[in-house]
Parts: structure tokens; sequence; C-alpha cells
């Protein structure tokens, strides 16, 4: 099943990179397929520090492949939460895929998992719904991350979504967990290895070219 997520990616125009939670390496992977991509990042929204600066620190691609942020909260908090310090509402109607420049591949990172409240009454799950992108499912390879992964999986199967492929962060080849998750899921997995360094573009292809 070498060079499946290539398919993926050269049938696609874009993807919504989702995660089993928070920080288990959705920038990074967003990064990682901006990098192969060459294509146009988008954070909709955005809690804390933004993740805009460190995907641009780790392509070092040019401002052309980043477009700006819809919501913008200071506190690193929930959504929902980081908006109401603020007096302010996440509406995700307004909210709409950018304007790709030249066709570009388009990366659109979420903020936690599927269902990061975004109100009382909305989650990020609605907005991937909304924006029908394929979606990337990250997850960390631990103890405890099929329970994770499989939750996130089947509630976005239940809801509709078209899951693109799942990405297995931190990739350790002695464990189960892709074993695991192909079997059940049978969904392509990137097997993306920790690097101390950010990858170059060679070796992004080739750890793309190896996906089972």
């Amino acid at each position: 099943m070498g060079r499946i997520v290539e398919k993926i990616i050269n049938s696609s125009g874009g993807f919504f990179i989702t995660g089993t939670g928070t920080d288990v390496g959705k920038t990074y992977v967003s990064a990682i397929l901006l990098k192969y991509t060459e294509g146009l990042y988008f954070k909709p929204i955005q809690t804390g520090r933004g993740d805009i600066a460190a995907v641009k620190e780790m392509t070092k691609l040019g401002e052309n492949h980043f477009s700006n942020k819809f919501y913008h909260f200071k506190e690193p908090v929930s959504p929902n939460i980081a908006a109401e310090m603020e007096n302010r509402a996440i509406e995700i109607d307004k909210i709409n895929l950018p304007h790709s420049r030249n066709h570009r591949f388009l990366i659109v990172e979420g903020a936690g998992g599927v269902y990061t409240p975004l109100s009382n009454k909305h989650f990020m799950l609605d907005l991937i719904q909304k924006l029908s992108l394929p979606v990337v499912i990250v997850a960390e390879d631990v103890l405890g991350t099929l329970n994770h992964t499989l939750l996130t999986y089947k509630t976005l199967v239940e809801k509709g979504c078209e899951i693109a492929f799942i990405v297995l962060n931190k990739y350790k080849p002695a464990g189960y967990n892709v074993r695991c998750l192909h079997e059940i899921v049978n969904k392509p997995i990137l097997r993306l290895p920790y690097y101390s360094n950010f990858p170059n573009t060679n070796r992004i292809k080739g750890v793309i070219n190896e996906s089972i």
C-alpha cells in the first residue's frame, strides 16, 4: 500500500487537520503537509500564541503560503472560554475557506479535538462539517491512543465526514498501535517518526511514500 497517502494528496484539494486531543502534533503535521504540498495554511480559530508563527518557522515558506486567522484569542484555553473572556462569540457560519491563491492545496488546522467547544452549542466538529474538507486525524503513538483515535474516527464517520488518513505521530516501530488501527479502521496510516529537527523535503517525501 506504499504511496497511498501520496495518491490521496494528489487527488484532493485540501485537508482539515484535527487531532485526538491537544498537543498530539496537529501543528507539526500541518507543517509537514504544507511543506510537502507547498499549499496554503489556514488556522480559523487560534487561542494563545499563534501556530502560524510556528509553522512559518518550521517550513521556511513565504507569507503567500499563509492565510490570516479568522478568530484569535489571547488566552491559551478552550475557544469557547477564550471567546467568553473577551466578550466575543465564535460564529461558525461566518468562517469560510480562504481563497486559495493559484489553486494551492489548503491545509486547515483545527483547535483541540472534534468535541472542543466553540460555544455552548457548537463544537469543532460543526466547523469540520461546514468546511467539508477530507479530514486527517493526528494521534500520538502512546498508550491510550487506540481509544482516543477510534473515538475520534467513529464520531467523524457517524457525522458523515470523509476521512483521508490517520497520522501516527512520534511513531514507534516496536509498538502495536499502527497495526491495530490499520486492522480496525482500514484507513491509510502515515507513520511519522520523531525528528529532532524539522525534516527536509526529501525526508518528508520518503515518509509519505512509506504510508500503509
